[in-house]
C-alpha cells in the first residue's frame, strides 16, 4: 500500500458533493489519506454506501454497493469508527460514498483456474501472468510484481505437472501449471495456395496525425456532442459511441499504476451487444484493463463519456452495464475476440519481429472480467527453424482462433486457423495472399466474418476485404487520420475502433 498520512478531517465545517447531493458530516473523526488513489478490489457481499461517516459510525444511506461491484473502485481516504474502517470510493472516476471495508476482497490472491502449456523447449510461461489480484488486509489492490511466488517461471520443455503458490501476506492461492505432452503439437505444414492480391498502397505511419473535434488541448478534451461519418469506396462508417476518457481517476488526479483506465485503447471484440476494449495507461505495457460496455442498454453515443457529471440515477445505471477487469495481462490486447460466456486474449509481444516463444491465450470471465484459464500455443512451418509468432488474432466462439501472419520475406499475409481440442490447439494454414497490402503502418485490426467468409483486416485509414482462402476482395479508404484500433464482427455488423478520442463505429458487412 502507498504510505498515507493522518488527517484530522473537520466535516462538520466542510461540504462534499456524494450521489449528486450535498452532505454533511457530524463529527471529527480522524482519516487517513493517501498521496495517490488506491486501487480497491470488490468483494462478493453487497454493502451499503453513506453520505456521512463519524466516529460512531456511518449514517444517511443512499445506495448499494451492487450496482458498482464491476466498475473502477478507487480510493483516497478511510476512517477508523466504532463500526469499523469505513472508504470513501470513487467508481470509474466518479465520487461515490463511503463503505464499509468488509465490501472488498481482503486478503485474497485470484490466479487463472489453470494453466496448461503446449510442449516447446524455447518458451518458459511467467507465472506472475495467471494473477488477477493480490489484496491486503483492507483490500487494496498490490502490484502482481510484490507476490511472492513460488516459481517465477515454468518451463515448457518438459510434459508434467507444476504447482506455483503465490502469497502476500496473509493472502495465500495455487494453481496447477500443465506441459501437455504431445512434442509434435503446433508443428504443420504452410501449404495453402497463395492467391494474387492488390499493389500495396502507403499511409502514414506512428499515432494518430488527427482527432475527434474536442479531442485537443486548445477543447480540454471535452466531450465529443456530434457523430462522425467516414466513407470509402462503398463502405461508410458511423459513430456507435464515444467512450470516457478514463474509467478511473485521470491525468493529474494521482491514480497508482493498477488505477488509470485509459487512455489508449488496442483492441475491441463485440458479441451479442457487449462491446469489450483493452485499455492502457502506456503503450508499452503489458498489463492494462478490460473495459466491457453493454450495448444492449448504453444506447446513447455521447452519456458514457460524461460518467463524472451526469444524473446520479444515470451514472447509478450505466456503472452497472460497464465492466472494468483487474490490471490483468493482455500483451498488446490487439487481438481479442469473445463467446456468450468469455473473453478471449492472445497475449502477445509485439515487440518481436518472428519468434519460437509460445503465445499465451487467456480466457476472461464476462461475468467478472478475470482470467478463467490460460493456453498456450505455437505455430510452427515444419519445424522451429519457421515459426509463425502472430501479431494479429481473433477468435470465433470457445474452440477457434483466426490468426494473420505477415510473411515479410515473401511479402505475403498468412490466414491460420487454430482449432481447440480440449487443451490442444492445432494449427492450420486456410490460406494466404501475396500482397503487402500496406506500406508505412503496421496491421491495427484483424477480424473474422462468418456471414461471408472472409476477414477484414485494419490499417491506418484502410480496411481490406480478403477471402478466408487469400482472395482479395476489396479495400476501402477513410480520410480519418486517427488509428484504427481494432476491428470486430458480430451478426452483420463490422464494429471498427478510432483512436483520440476512442470512438466505436459500425457498418454493414459486405
Amino acid at each position: 500500500m502507498l504510505k498515507g498520512k493522518k488527517m484530522l478531517l473537520t466535516f462538520v465545517a466542510s461540504a462534499a458533493l456524494v450521489g449528486g447531493v450535498f452532505a454533511i458530516s457530524q463529527s471529527k473523526v480522524d482519516a487517513k489519506s493517501y498521496s495517490k488513489a488506491v486501487t480497491k478490489i470488490a468483494g462478493n457481499g453487497n454493502y451499503a454506501i453513506y453520505h456521512n461517516v463519524s466516529k460512531k459510525g456511518p449514517s444517511g444511506a443512499f445506495s448499494n454497493t451492487k450496482y458498482f461491484k464491476h466498475g473502477q473502485i478507487q480510493s483516497k481516504k478511510y476512517v477508523s469508527t466504532k463500526k469499523g474502517n469505513f472508504w470513501y470510493i470513487i467508481v470509474d472516476g466518479r465520487n461515490v460514498g463511503w463503505v464499509s471495508q468488509n465490501f472488498f476482497a481482503r486478503n485474497q490472491i485470484s490466479v487463472a483456474q489453470d494453466v496448461s502449456l503446449v510442449h516447446n523447449s524455447n518458451y518458459s510461461f511467467p507465472t506472475r501472468d495467471a494473477i488477477n489480484y493480490a489484496t491486503d488486509g483492507q483490500g487494496t489492490a498490490i502490484n502482481p510484481d510484490r507476490v511472492n511466488v513460488s516459481h517465477s517461471s515454468v518451463s515448457s520443455s518438459r510434459a508434467g505437472t507444476t504447482k506455483v503458490d503465490y502469497s502476500y501476506g496473509k493472502a495465500k492461492a495455487s494453481v496447477n501449471v500443465t506441459v501437455r505432452s504431445d512434442t509434435n503439437e503446433g508443428i504443420t505444414s504452410a501449404g495453402a495456395s497463395v492467391k494474387s492480391g492488390p499493389k500495396a498502397v502507403h499511409t502514414w505511419n506512428g499515432g494518430s496525425k488527427g482527432s475527434s473535434r474536442n479531442w485537443n488541448q486548445a477543447h480540454g478534451y471535452r466531450s465529443e456532442t456530434s457523430s462522425n461519418s467516414y466513407s470509402g469506396n462503398g463502405m461508410t462508417l458511423r459513430t456507435r459511441l464515444f467512450q470516457p476518457r478514463f474509467v478511473s481517476l485521470g491525468y493529474g488526479q494521482a491514480a497508482d499504476a493498477m488505477g488509470q483506465v485509459g487512455v489508449i485503447p488496442e483492441g475491441i471484440t463485440v458479441n451479442d451487444g457487449i462491446f469489450t476494449a483493452s485499455m492502457y495507461t502506456s503503450s508499452s505495457d503489458s498489463r492494462g484493463h478490460l473495459v466491457s460496455y453493454n450495448l444492449n442498454s448504453i444506447k446513447n453515443k455521447y452519456a458514457a463519456q460524461n460518467l463524472t457529471t451526469m444524473g446520479w440515477s444515470t451514472f447509478r445505471s450505466y456503472a452497472n452495464n460497464i465492466k472494468v477487469s483487474p490490471y490483468i495481462k493482455l500483451g498488446h490486447g490487439q487481438s481479442l475476440g469473445s463467446s456468450s460466456s468469455y473473453i478471449y486474449v492472445l497475449a502477445n509481444n509485439n515487440k518481436t519481429a518472428n519468434s519460437t516463444a509460445s503465445e499465451e491465450i487467456m480466457q476472461v470471465r464476462k461475468s467478472d472480467m478475470k482470467i478463467n484459464k490460460i493456453w498456450t500455443v505455437k505455430t510452427w512451418n515444419g519445424s522451429s527453424a519457421y515459426p509463425r509468432y502472430f501479431h494479429n488474432a481473433t477468435f470465433v466462439g470457445d474452440n477457434t482462433m483466426y490468426a494473420l501472419f505477415h510473411n515479410g520475406g515473401r511479402h505475403q499475409y498468412e490466414y491460420w486457423k487454430l482449432t481447440r481440442n480440449g487443451d490442444t490447439w492445432t494449427p492450420e494454414e486456410i490460406g494466404a495472399t501475396q500482397s503487402n497490402f500496406v506500406t508505412g503502418s503496421p496491421v491495427q485490426g484483424f477480424a473474422y466474418d462468418s456471414n461471408h467468409n472472409q476477414f477484414y483486416i485494419g490499417f491506418n485509414d484502410y480496411i481490406f476485404r480478403v477471402a478466408a482462402n487469400g482472395t482479395y476482395k476489396g479495400s476501402h479508404h477513410f480520410n480519418t487520420r486517427r488509428e484504427i484500433e481494432g476491428l470486430s464482427v458480430s451478426g452483420s455488423t463490422l464494429y471498427t475502433e478510432l483512436a483520440q478520442r476512442a470512438e466505436l463505429m459500425t457498418t454493414s458487412t459486405k
